[in-house]
């Protein structure tokens, strides 16, 4: 699959380079060419005309999950942070910012924050891909021995692995995703030799950040009440616990130690008296 995504990504770069696209439209386009890109790779990854049983039924695959094309749309491809930036990087060899400084095509660091992004987007393409085929054919015999790996191949394991994938979806859009924003960064899917890890990049995100609403506004409005009173929190508590230890040490440790030699004297006064 990651090779043919990224097949599809060369191929869509020439039919950009042939239609003399402007580098100013690539932003308003990028719905249009990322939804234009995941139909043709669902297309060719099943197979236009590619069937399977179900219901007693033989169902076209690729037709049912182009169905879901606003779903992945707004879920999944709306999402992947940089497409327009790196698209004009390569077409028009325009500078790429990172960290709020522009690096020229070539340029060590613009050569590894392209590879980063282009990577991230092929495993978000592979995402949309699959999300659908587990959302309709999940339980398909024929699915599951060409498409699965064999530890998930029961009807328990396949539940568990979707309930898990759309728990941490939910954990995505309410809690990471407006953390990232409030963060100023883009969290980032790559390829690594122990499989895909997360990285994360600096990103300006005060728009996002701004059209929040409901759950992730109130996410971040905690943070920001939790950044503004932690610190005092932190101090009052560091203040009062020195305060507790100068108390137990200074006063009532001495008080305790004058008590003892009291004690200790009395105990040799009485001594000496016996004698």
């Amino acid at each position: 699959m990651f090779y043919l995504i990224l097949r599809k990504i060369e191929d869509l770069l020439g039919e950009l380079a042939y239609s003399q696209v402007q580098a100013v439209q690539l932003q308003s386009k990028k719905p249009d060419i990322l939804q234009d890109l995941w139909e043709a790779i669902v297309t060719d990854f099943f197979g236009k005309y590619y069937t399977v049983p179900l219901a007693g039924m033989e169902v076209e695959v690729v037709d049912v999950l182009l169905q879901d094309r606003n779903l992945i749309q707004v879920a999944i491809l709306e999402k992947i942070p940089g497409v327009s930036d790196l698209l004009k990087h390569l077409l028009f060899q325009a500078p790429l910012e990172i960290d709020s400084a522009l690096y020229a095509p070539g340029n060590p660091e613009a050569l590894a924050r392209a590879e980063v992004l282009l990577e991230n987007w092929m495993i978000q393409m592979a995402n949309a891909v699959m999300q659908p085929l587990l959302n309709h054919f999940a339980n398909v015999e024929v699915i599951k021995q060409t498409f699965y790996d064999r530890r998930l191949l029961s009807i328990r394991d396949i539940e568990r692995f979707r309930n898990d994938l759309s728990w941490r979806y939910r954990l995505e859009q309410l809690l990471r995703e407006p953390t990232d924003i409030f963060e100023s960064k883009h969290q980032l899917l790559v390829f690594s030799t122990r499989g895909i890890r997360r990285t994360a990049i600096y990103a300006t995100r005060y728009q996002e950040l701004e059209q929040l609403e409901g759950i992730p506004r109130a996410i971040t409005l905690a943070l920001e009440a939790r950044d503004a009173i932690a610190p005092r929190l932190r101090s009052v508590v560091s203040f009062v616990g020195n305060g507790v230890v100068y108390v137990l040490t200074e006063v009532i440790g001495r008080g305790i130690g004058l008590v003892g030699k009291g004690v200790l004297k009395g105990m040799g006064n009485i001594w000496q008296d016996n004698r």
